[in-house]
């Protein structure tokens, strides 16, 4: 199978620079990302310096499940688990299981930790921050490995067509995205891995010497090497993701025995031999290898029947697999004698390939819970991944289209055109395309299985090379596949940085990477609601899982499988059909407040989903809709104010956010939704609903207190000031006076003196005070109005100040001020030289600094004017 000949020395010398090149692509991207996403976490920050959520970090917008899997993290970090079987972050209050790969959870855990002891960054932060160099890591360590052994199986070009191909391919890259911890890039090595190995394997055939030249092994021993790495490879595969790795291994078997069925006795024929211990090897050691993985993540606590991951029925699935394979190739190339056929050994086979679908099919959700009906639904109607591939690509742009339409299933086309066009029909070229063809029909039915088609892609790649290109002559075959190589896939590695240095030099953040830090400013503001205890939040199920990432919240409904009891529950409550209803709900989970988008709310899917038969009519009788289309909000819930950032009004959303308040009043209730349509900047209708509560509650000083600010933000600033001379007088009587200071402050940096006077006099009137008497003072003797000033009552309240505190430097001061209004110069110097004494005897700079000023002013006869 060799593609090129060369010394094992001269081998790596060549792929341990490329190995280089490419990583130095790899990280390069990841560190352009890195300022890309910084460049996303500096938005939503409101002037703060940091967002002061317990995560922080933006991600891609495709990149939900990567914060899930850093919460898992952290629970391992920060609990007493050691694998990973249980979380509280969504189907509160009761949590659930959890089914996820608990190795690459101590993975990221393990990638922070380095982090943490290195810089000393907090845990959190440390592990956020790994996910951006975690993915890339793993890439160029697969890259290293499964090149490295495909260029001791094909050679040193065969190698750096494979290196060229892991780290160009967008689809397979997309699995090793930086910041998405994911485990789908495993997912799509291990596919790689589990059909490479099947090619290295020949199919199960080899070459022995004297037959014709053919891209097949040399040997047994390499067809059962290669099926071992072949093994383990989809071992591995079953132990990160089963669901997802279960059809490789079964288009692996249907491709294998289609291959033998129409091409095997030819290729029998031409001299070449068949191994049928080779395809039972591979079956035992997948067996074998998945019970082991399965032992080392669910013995002895975990045990159970749980079908949706690996599991030793699929191990046992497996095993009478590749006996069938092995007993009925053997049986057909044997020329179909019945005497060939041990129907013991048949039966066994297939019953133990029958276990697994046939417990799914009794049992259907108790061992399968994707085959319950909601959760069905669910997955084939309102979730992107799973719809087919031809509404995904009726919604990418035109590039975006071309490449995955087109360019990434080039290796497909060229392989079917050789099948049809071609004298040579090589058995492994006839598998590969066999699988490719599976893998793509199956993206079609739900385009999440496209990353699985990446692997059988790049191997189709190398077997073309493989067939057409071995015999061509040593210039024209490297100048052809490695030309070949970096136009299909190495001009990728390149364009990826590019476009991420543009949008960095932009400062561009596409609306689906805006998401992350609006979920984080929306994290803040509840935690702003509620500064202490757990919060148990209602959403949608992508707002769940972004918002209760930052805020590192408790969560009702998110999409994953283990969640279907929580995702039920969240849609009963925001698809409720009364009031009531969900109130009761709430109660029963514990929330404590709810965010609802108005983009992917998700209240129309919950209610068709949990109520198929009624009509689309009953939708806005739900709570959902009362609350977001009807702006509804019952009395228990109080309005959070909320205004999405400047930064994302692109996102054209609008977000109402809310928190349980059973002991809320009717009047709270009304007042805290003029103050949510305060920040959404629906001015005339908050104004409104204060007016009511001031007829309502003629007691209260909050109505009067914001119907001043609305005034003053119109400018209005004598209805302003009176507004809020009532406020003030149903204000507690010890706080009165600093409310008049501040409130005639305002409007004094306003230019607004004369409504600065008047708070200042009625505060005067209620009570004595000698702070507001001198700024009342100091306004009455240096306001640049002229009918505003009045030397002798400024000198009278000037006086009555300095009463109180004869070494004020302040009170002095304005005393001062005063008598130079009235014109009565020595007497305002020498109250200016005694305010000038009194500050640096107590090293007050700044004010002996503006008395000096101020002591010149009048030493020249000018009275002091601000």
């Amino acid at each position: 199978m060799k593609l090129s000949h060369e010394t094992p020395a001269r081998r790596w010398a060549v792929l341990v620079p490329a190995w280089l090149v490419l990583g130095a692509l790899i990280f390069g991207h990841a560190w352009y990302l890195q300022r890309y996403l910084g460049v996303a976490e500096g938005l939503g920050l409101r002037g703060a310096a940091t967002a002061g959520t317990p995560l922080q970090a933006a991600y891609p917008g495709f990149a939900a499940d990567a914060q899930t899997w850093v919460r898992h993290a952290l629970t391992l970090l920060e609990g007493d688990q050691i694998r990973l079987r249980w979380t509280d972050i969504d189907n509160a209050p009761h949590g659930r299981e959890v089914h996820w790969n608990s190795a690459w959870a101590w993975t990221i855990a393990g990638a922070g930790k380095l982090d943490h002891w290195l810089t000393g960054h907090p845990l959190p932060q440390a592990v956020e921050r790994m996910t951006v160099w975690l993915p890339g890591v793993t890439l160029f360590a697969a890259i290293v490995l499964v090149s490295g052994w495909a260029a001791r199986r094909t050679g040193l070009l065969g190698g750096l067509l494979v290196a060229i191909a892991m780290g160009g391919h967008n689809r397979f890259y997309e699995g090793f995205f930086p910041a998405y911890v994911d485990h789908h890039g495993l997912i799509a090595a291990s596919v790689f891995v589990l059909v490479l190995g099947v090619v290295f394997m020949g199919v199960g055939w080899w070459r022995p010497a004297g037959a014709p030249e053919a891209p097949l092994p040399d040997s047994p021993r390499l067809v059962r090497r290669a099926a071992v790495v072949s093994a383990l490879g989809g071992a591995f595969g079953l132990w990160v993701g089963a669901a997802s790795v279960i059809p490789t291994i079964a288009f692996i078997g249907l491709a294998a025995a289609g291959v033998t069925l129409v091409a095997g006795r030819r290729v029998a024929a031409e001299g070449f031999q068949f191994d049928p211990d080779a395809w039972r090897l591979w079956g035992r050691v997948g067996a074998g290898a998945s019970v082991g993985f399965y032992l080392l993540e669910y013995f002895p606590q975990h045990l159970g029947f749980r079908l949706e991951v690996n599991h030793p029925f699929y191990a046992l699935a497996w095993l009478g697999a590749g006996e069938l394979l092995a007993e009925l190739s053997a049986w057909w190339l044997g020329g179909c004698r019945p005497a060939l056929l041990r129907w013991p050994r048949l039966a066994l086979a297939g019953g133990l390939a029958a276990v697994a679908p046939v417990t799914i099919l009794l049992f259907k959700a108790k061992v399968f819970t994707v085959a319950d009906p909601f959760l069905a639904t669910l997955h084939n109607q309102h979730i992107q991944e799973f719809l087919p591939l031809a509404k995904t690509l009726a919604r990418l742009g035109t590039r975006p289209f071309i490449d995955v339409a087109i360019i990434e299933n080039i290796p497909l086309i060229l392989a079917l055109l050789a099948l049809l066009f071609s004298r040579r029909r090589p058995l492994i070229l006839l598998f590969s395309a066999a699988v490719g063809i599976l893998a793509l029909g199956l993206s079609f039915w739900q385009s999440r299985w496209l990353l699985n088609t990446t692997g059988p892609f790049i191997v189709l790649s190398l077997v073309l090379a493989v067939v057409y290109f071995r015999g061509v002559r040593p210039a024209l075959r490297w100048g052809a596949v490695l030309v070949a190589a970096t136009l299909l896939y190495g001009v990728n590695s390149v364009r990826r940085i590019l476009m991420a240095r543009e949008d960095v030099m932009e400062m561009r953040i596409s609306p689906a990477d805006a998401y992350s830090p609006l979920f984080r400013d929306v994290a803040r503001t509840l935690r702003a609601s509620q500064p202490t205890g757990d919060i148990v939040l209602v959403s949608s199920p992508n707002s769940s899982t972004g918002i209760g990432y930052y805020g590192r919240f408790k969560t009702l409904g998110t999409l994953y499988w283990e969640n279907n009891a929580g995702l039920k529950a969240a849609g009963r409550i925001l698809a409720a059909r009364s009031v009531d209803e969900a109130k009761s709900l709430i109660r029963e989970h514990g929330v404590t407040h709810l965010a609802i988008l108005s983009e992917e709310n998700f209240i129309g899917p919950y209610f068709k989903l949990l109520n198929p038969t009624l009509p689309e009519e009953e939708l806005k009788k739900t709570f959902g809709h009362l609350l977001l289309a009807d702006k509804v909000v019952p009395t228990w819930l109080q309005a959070i104010p909320y205004r999405v950032p400047d930064e994302f009004k692109s996102l054209n959303l609008f977000v109402l956010l809310l928190k349980v308040a059973w002991d809320q009043t009717e009047a709270d209730a009304i007042f805290n939704v003029a103050l949510a349509k305060l920040e959404l900047g629906e001015t005339a209708a908050a104004e409104k609903d204060f007016e009511t509560l001031i007829q309502a509650l003629p007691a209260a000083p909050q109505p009067w207190f914001k119907k001043a600010d609305i005034q003053f933000g119109r400018n209005e600033f004598e209805a302003s000031a009176q507004s809020l001379v009532q406020a003030i007088r149903r204000s507690p009587i010890p706080e009165r006076p600093t409310m008049y200071a501040n409130a005639a402050a305002s409007f004094y940096r306003a230019q607004r003196f004369a409504e600065a006077v008047l708070l200042y006099r009625t505060a005067l009137a209620a009570q004595p005070d000698p702070n507001i008497a001198t700024y009342l003072a100091w306004v009455l003797a240096t306001c640049k109005v002229d009918a505003l000033r009045d030397g002798a009552e400024a000198v009278r309240w000037a006086e009555q100040a300095v009463r109180a505190d004869p070494a004020s430097a302040t009170y002095l001061n304005t005393l001062a001020a005063a008598f130079a209004e009235q014109g009565r110069f020595p007497e305002a110097v020498r109250t200016a030289e005694a305010a000038l004494a009194a500050a640096r005897l107590v090293n007050d700079a700044a004010t002996a600094k503006l008395t000096e000023a101020r002591l010149a002013a009048y030493r020249a006869g000018r009275p002091w004017r601000e």
